[in-house]
Parts: C-alpha cells; structure tokens; sequence
C-alpha cells in the first residue's frame, strides 16, 4: 500500500494546526469594539483602542477598519479614564517587557523566533520529504520525528505568546503630580512601543537618567518650592504622601466685601502635626470621577499654597459661595468652625509666585494653576508638556474642579482624612445678619483682633483676643460703644444683657501675628494701605556718627508727610501706624526705641508713637503694625489708648514733627515689660538716664491739613 498521499495530508494537516498557534496569539484576540461617547455624549462611535499619543486617541472603527482621532477632552470623563487606564497598561507592559529582555535574554531570544517557527516547520517538512522518498527503509524514524518537532515547536509557540501577553498586576501610578517633574513610567512625551527592542532602548534611557535619583525625594522638593514664599507653611512627607502644615492665617486682609454674613470671625487653626492637610505625592486617576456639583459640600477639596484650605465652590447648602455675596474681596470667609477658608483659586497668590506656578494642590494629588486659553476637559483640567495633570481656575461657574477626578475617599460627604477644625463659639444658633457688610478687620494687640460691619450705614464691632490661658473674650459694641439693640441673630441671646462672652479652648490657643501689608500693591485692597503713588522713594536721614540711618515711604523726599497717612480713622480707638525703617545699626547696640513727638507750644509736647524693647535684629514697622511687634508700646496723643496717633491739624494749618530713632546699650530697667499707659514721649527720654545711647537720628517732616 502506498502511503505517501496519507502521510501527505498528515503534514498538510499538523501544518494548518501549527501555522494557526503560531501566528494567532501574535496579533491577540479580536475585539469586538466598544461604544465610545464624545462631546457631552452628542455623537457615540463603535471602536476598538489602538494608543494614546501626545493627546491624542487612536481608534479603529469596527465597521469599517478606518483609524480615527479624537483629542483626549473630546470623550466623556468615564471614557477618558478607560482611556487612561489602557495607556498606563501598555506603558507598563512595555516596561516590564524590556525589564526581561535585561535580565532573561535567553527568552527574549525565543520570544524573537516565535514569529520564525513556520519557516523552521517547513524546512523540517521538507527534509522530512527527501528522507521519505529516497530511504524508504526509514519511512518510520521519519515521520516520527517529523511529528515530535511539531509537537515541540506548537509548545513553544503558545507557551511564549501567552507569556507575552499576560499583563503583571497593575501597580503603577497615573500621570502623576505635577508639578514640572514628570514621572517617566507614565509620561505621555514618548511613543508608546510595541516592538521589544524599541522597549528595551526605552526602559534603559529611563533607567540612566534616574542613575541614584529618588524619584519622591526630587518631587518633593518641588512640591516644597511651590509653598516656600509662606513662611507660616511647613511640608513634610512620608513614601505617599506630603502634609501641610499651617494655622490658616492669611497674609491678606479678611472679611472685607462680604455681604452675607453668619456671625463668624477667624480664629486660626492648628492644621500641624496628626491634624495636617495630607496629599498624595504620587495620584492615581479615579474609575469614576466625582462631580463636585452633588457632591462634597462639607470640608475641603484642596489646599492654596499659602497653607488656606478651598472648600466647594458651593456652599453647604449647594448653593453657589460667591453669588450669594459670602464671599471676601479675596475669595473666602470663616466657616463654623471659626476657620477662614477658600471657595474659590485664590488668583491674587500669582502676584508672589508667578503665573505658571500653582495656586493650590487638590486633595486628590494633582496641582491647581490659574486662567488658562488652552483647552480644558469636563473637569477643568488638562495634560501639560510633561504628560502630567493638572487643574486650572475658571471664570466660569463653579470657577474650579467641577469633578475630582484622581482618587479620594469620601465619609459623610467629606474627603477623608482631613484636618478638623476648633470652634470657639457655638454656633448652631447662628443665622445671617440682614443688610451686614464686613468692612474691616485689624489686629489691635497681642492675640487681639476688632471685627468691623455696617447695618444700615451703623458701624458694629466684634472685639476678641485670647490670653496665655486659652480664655477667648468676645465683646460686642456698636460704633459708639453701646451695647443695646445689636444686630446680633445668635451669638448672643435676644433676652441677654451682657454683650461679652468667654471660652476656654486649649486646641485654638495660638499665637499669632496678622500682616496683611504683604499685598500693599493688590488692586483690591489699594485704598486701606495707601503707599506714595510713585511720588517718591520716601524720606530718609542719616546719623551724623555713622551710617545708621531713619527713613519713611509716607514722607515724600521734601520731607511733607503724604495725605493717605493723615487724618487715620480709630478702630475702637485705634489708628494705623506710620511704616518706619532704618538700617545699619550701630555696634553694641542690645536695643532700639522710637518715638514721635511734637511741640504745639513752647511748654507742652505731645506724643505721637512711642515704642521701646525693639530687638536689633528688627529693621522696619510696617504699616499699620507698631501695636503688632515683640516690643511694647505707649498711649496716643491723648493718652487714653495703646495707639499711634496720626497728624489730623485744622484746615490749612502745617505742623511739624519728629520721628527718632535710638540706639540702646540695652532696654532702660525702669521701663515696663508691657504696653503701658503711663510711658510717653517724656517718660521715654527720661529713663534714657539708665543706658548708654549708642547712637540716634531725628526725621522732621511736616504735615500740611488739606484746605
């Protein structure tokens, strides 16, 4: 019997079976396609993923085989995060293959022959062939090996193709942070690689740019320069996450421009140590972005990068913050807690920090930057250069983050963990005080604050301060000191005749200092601290003994004082003080005394500011600050306040004064260590008695009334 047909069609048959394991698992498995939304779901396309590319997605249409692109901001925010996770995918399997490809090259080397094994299968059939034609003999031997190497190689091959598409557990991050570095395993600047050796030179680029760099330690220190400019802000971190640490204590003024208003005052909070803000250093993008429009209307989002936490831009009750009119000239209030925050970017931080730097981080991990004309997706975000995420402000409602979409958790509809806040006050009972404006708020000693509003063109005050002990003291007033028909809605009972009340609170209990001069150039708070409107570099004199010199930018250069100083308005008493600097103190000076006098007659003097115990390390009073410094300080003119007094002269009339500066061998014993009414002008110069006056300096000006 002849069987070469049958052993023929043997091997036509083991070739079919072995060609299709071969080459089948090389190209996958087909897919079937999926249904894509674009454009807030107004067109739905059928296709299959190819890449992601330099923001682009690569599809094949399932009808008609065609590739088609859509920018990324094109598909629904659930679409880009299936996108996203396809990109981190084969990012990842990219680099785990080429990791194998350096540590396994023997398999690499089989993997690469995998797509050879037909070749190799027909050149077996074909000695298999001669063997069987010329050697009849051997006919046997033949076919049984013949079919032994099939075995092996149709082994081979599917055992490799499965391996190679086997995916690793996913364990890498999104598109991380941030902040100008750019995390190489995720970065969206290089092509995606299928090919193994493009793999391979790939990964060993990557590993040679991070030869002994830690990759956490390098972006933290770039985190850390986004909130240097605040020195009340610290950063510290652990391997997953970076804390902020802060007392939410603005550099800026607060409260002015509010229109609706629950009682409330800040009182700073102690957001440090286990109570710190705690941010993701490496984020991951979220499977279902959360919609900040139903969702998250307690506790904060974000945090600026002045250490102020950014809640909703809608208000606990969904309501938008900033159209209701609760919102400051600087985009916050205080909440219940006592605590000032955020409802909004606060823009004004690019005055300090520059234009491409961010605002503030989302509690998800990803940056906040400001206005921005590129295009932005659903969530107010977008993919910079480095491939990273980052959110923008908008001047559209609601202004920031209408979705967060890396990943939080949420507990009572909060991100959780988060800092708490200490509220000093009961507040349950507070209710908005119709027709109130906040129109102002000023610190008018140590750990003393006066809190300023109008009802019906009446000025009201709350007046509050804490001592050593945590005792905080509320006291309300109206504009002349009166304590009866008070607009008060909660903080004080109706049927109540005190209008002081006291808490004891040891969580809140913290020192503080309110500078609000930092922003002396903010278009918004221009007329509450008046500068010289580029008139002048200011006044100066220089000591006669030595380089020490006594200046003012408040005094124009022919030594007259300048109008916005004159005539300042009392806050509960008080007035503004007069910014003074000098420099170049002289040697062995322990410490420095100021004070300003004038002499409206031949027997009489009056005092004008009078300071004492100022450290030599400090150079200049602010404006606005003398009653704020580690020093003390004498009464007004008229002896009835702790204050600076400011010129006010009749109409018409000039009058001159005397700005001294006095270099102190050290703080004269007989003087208090406390603010005392009792040390004016005279009683300073007096207890000079007592120390050696190293140096001084005399700056006479004058001030002229407007007609």
């Amino acid at each position: 019997m002849n069987q070469s047909p049958i052993l023929l069609k043997y091997c036509l048959f083991l070739f079919l079976i072995t060609s299709y394991n071969v080459f089948s698992h090389t190209d996958g498995h087909k897919n079937t396609g999926k249904q894509w939304s674009l454009y807030d779901n107004t067109q739905l396309i059928t296709a299959d993923y190819i890449t992601f590319s330099k923001q682009m997605v690569f599809l094949k249409e399932t009808k008609s085989n065609a590739v088609i692109t859509f920018p990324l901001m094109a598909f629904s925010m659930e679409d880009q995060v299936v996108i996203l996770e396809h990109h981190e995918l084969t990012q990842k399997l990219n680099k785990e293959g080429a990791l194998n490809i350096k540590l396994h090259p023997t398999t690499t080397k089989i993997r690469k022959t995998n797509g050879k094994l037909g070749l190799l299968f027909l050149l077996f059939c074909s000695a298999y062939l001669i063997l069987y034609f010329r050697f009849a003999h051997k006919r046997k031997i033949a076919t049984m090996t013949l079919f032994c190497v099939l075995s092996l190689i149709l082994i081979i091959a599917c055992s490799q193709d499965d391996e190679e598409l086997s995916p690793a557990p996913n364990t890498t991050n999104t598109s991380p942070s941030s902040t100008g570095t750019t995390n190489n395993s995720t970065s969206d600047t290089t092509e995606e690689t299928t090919d193994d050796s493009t793999a391979e030179e790939t990964t060993s680029s990557e590993e040679s740019s991070h030869e002994g760099v830690d990759l956490n330690e390098s972006l933290l220190e770039t985190i850390i320069s986004h909130f240097e400019k605040f020195t009340e802000v610290t950063i510290n971190s652990d391997d997953e996450y970076f804390y902020v640490n802060s007392y939410s204590w603005p550099e800026h003024e607060m409260g002015i421009g509010i229109t609706s208003w629950q009682e409330q005052v800040p009182i700073p909070q102690n957001y440090t140590g286990d109570n710190s803000w705690r941010i993701p250093l490496n984020p991951k993008m979220a499977v279902n972005p959360v919609d900040t429009s139903v969702n998250l209307f307690r506790g904060a989002i974000a945090i600026a990068i002045n250490g102020i936490p950014i809640f909703n831009a809608l208000n606990n009750r969904g309501e938008n913050a900033f159209e209701k009119g609760e919102l400051d000239n600087w985009g916050g209030h205080f909440g219940r807690g006592d605590d000032y925050h955020y409802h909004v970017i606060p823009l004004h931080l690019e005055e300090l920090v520059g234009t491409n730097q961010p605002l503030a981080y989302g509690l998800d991990g990803f940056p906040i930057y400001g206005l921005t004309d590129s295009d932005l997706d659903q969530a107010f975000g977008r993919y910079d250069e480095n491939g990273s995420y980052r959110y923008h402000a908008s001047s559209n409602s609601p202004y920031y983050m209408p979705y967060v979409v890396g990943e939080i958790n949420i507990v009572d509809d909060e991100i959780s963990p988060q800092p708490s806040q200490n509220p000093i006050r009961p507040s349950d009972t507070f209710k908005p005080v119709s027709g109130a404006s906040i129109t102002g708020f000023s610190q008018t000693g140590v750990n003393t604050f006066s809190f300023e509003y109008t009802v019906d063109g009446v000025k009201y005050y709350v007046n509050y301060n804490w001592d050593e002990n945590c005792k905080f003291t509320f006291t309300y007033v109206d504009e002349n000191g009166g304590t009866t028909n008070l607009p008060h809605n909660g903080s004080l009972s109706d049927d109540s005749t005190e209008n002081t009340e006291t808490f004891v609170n040891n969580s809140a209990c913290i020192d503080v200092n309110y500078n609000s001069s930092i922003y002396v150039n903010h278009t918004e708070i221009d007329e509450t601290f008046p500068s010289n409107s580029g008139e002048t570099d200011g006044f100066s004199v220089t000591s006669e003994n030595s380089n020490f010199t006594l200046s003012s930018i408040a005094i124009d250069d022919g030594g007259a004082l300048l109008d916005a100083y004159k005539c300042e308005e009392k806050v509960q008493g008080v007035e503004k003080s007069i910014p003074i600097a000098w420099s170049n103190i002289p040697e062995g000076t322990g410490s420095l005394a100021i004070s300003i006098h004038g002499l409206p007659n031949a027997n009489e003097t009056n005092s004008y500011l009078t300071l004492w115990n100022i450290d030599p390390s400090v150079t200049e009073i602010s404006y606005g600050l003398a009653n704020d410094g580690a020093w003390y300080m004498g009464p007004n003119k008229d002896g009835a306040t702790i204050s600076y007094s400011s010129p006010c002269s009749p109409s018409g009339a000039t009058s001159t004064y005397y700005m001294t500066i006095y270099a102190l061998s050290e703080t004269p014993p007989s003087l208090p260590e406390e603010d005392s009414l009792t040390i004016d002008y005279t009683a300073l110069i007096a207890s000079f008695e007592e120390v050696t006056i190293i140096d001084q300096i005399v700056l006479e000006y004058i001030a002229t009334s407007s007609n």
